[in-house]
């Protein structure tokens, strides 16, 4: 059975919110009374009531978003699914539940060819916390909605069982706003536990990457400058041993650098320890990027 996703709660008006409407209200009056008086002040007024209206738009907007309430069957997926969740400990998951229910309230979930259900919703949750735990001041770009399709599917977004699109992300008009993922990959991502594979990590890296205006592999507001140069460096240098079958990072890595950073994120969120041991000047590197507070500069 599919539990109903957004369940409103009441909130009680903050004594600050009453003042200001008060305020409004007074200011209003005011200015009404100017009118109908001629007063030199009105123009003055009428700027005030304008700043006053647009705060008030901006305040009614905000409590028009549905406030989401945690459900048990949410924290029964989080448990059964995602090995992050599972090693945290009580105060941590709750902290994961409040991002998971802010994922909700921020970001829409549409579902393509099937009936979108709680598991998939917080799979496409879980897939925007895990690698981005350490960096909770980003809230994922310009995203407003991501699009699950029943399958793979194709550059006309047609699925289809010899598609081979798992997962990417719009670009250009409306669909800067869109991301696209595979509910075939996007669980696989969770299932597999031993492969570096993960189309949830790697769609929401290309994001990240595109918060300097630009998917090019060098997500620049969080490294350091003196550390670009570096990273680019030991980019092109993995790209050219993947091209010469001496790496064990997937290929489609070397398809330019904002993949492989991409397919380096799904390596490193996914494989951690192997990623240490066999690439340590990467890992390092992307400890930098995700865990910042956690890393010396090189």
């Amino acid at each position: 059975m599919t539990m109903n996703l957004l369940q409103t709660t009441r909130r009680a008006v903050p004594f600050t919110t009453k003042l200001f409407f008060g305020l409004a209200l007074f200011v209003g009056l005011i200015m009404v009374l100017g009118v109908y008086r001629g007063s030199l002040a009105t123009w003055w007024l009428l700027c005030v009531g304008l700043v006053i209206g647009s705060m008030l738009y901006r305040m009614v907007a905000r409590s028009r978003v549905q406030q989401v309430r945690f459900e048990d069957a949410w924290r029964e997926v989080l448990v059964a699914k995602v090995p992050f969740y599972q090693q945290l400990d009580e105060i941590g998951r709750v902290a994961f539940e409040q991002r998971v229910t802010h994922f909700f309230e921020t970001i829409k979930i549409t579902a393509v060819d099937f009936e979108l259900d709680d598991e998939c919703r917080v799979l496409v949750a879980a897939s925007s916390i895990v690698p981005f735990w350490d960096l909770p001041q980003w809230q994922y770009g310009e995203l407003q909605e991501v699009i699950v399709y029943s399958s793979h599917f194709d550059e006309n977004y047609q699925v289809g069982s010899d598609h081979h699109i798992l997962g990417m992300v719009g670009s250009g008009g409306n669909m800067d706003h869109v991301m696209l993922l595979s509910k075939p990959a996007l669980y696989q991502g969770f299932d597999n536990k031993t492969n570096k594979h993960h189309v949830g990590f790697h769609e929401f890296a290309h994001l990240l990457d595109k918060s300097d205006g630009d998917v090019d592999g060098i997500p620049e507001l969080f490294l350091p400058k003196e550390m670009v140069n570096p990273w680019t460096k030991l980019v092109h240098r993995e790209i050219q041993r993947i091209r010469d079958n001496q790496s064990d990072v997937d290929p489609y890595g070397a398809t330019n650098d904002a993949e492989f950073f991409a397919v380096i994120s799904e390596y490193y969120h996914k494989r951690p320890q192997l990623l240490e041991k066999k690439h340590p000047d990467l890992y390092k590197m992307l400890q930098m990027i995700y865990h910042p507070a956690k890393v010396e500069v090189l």
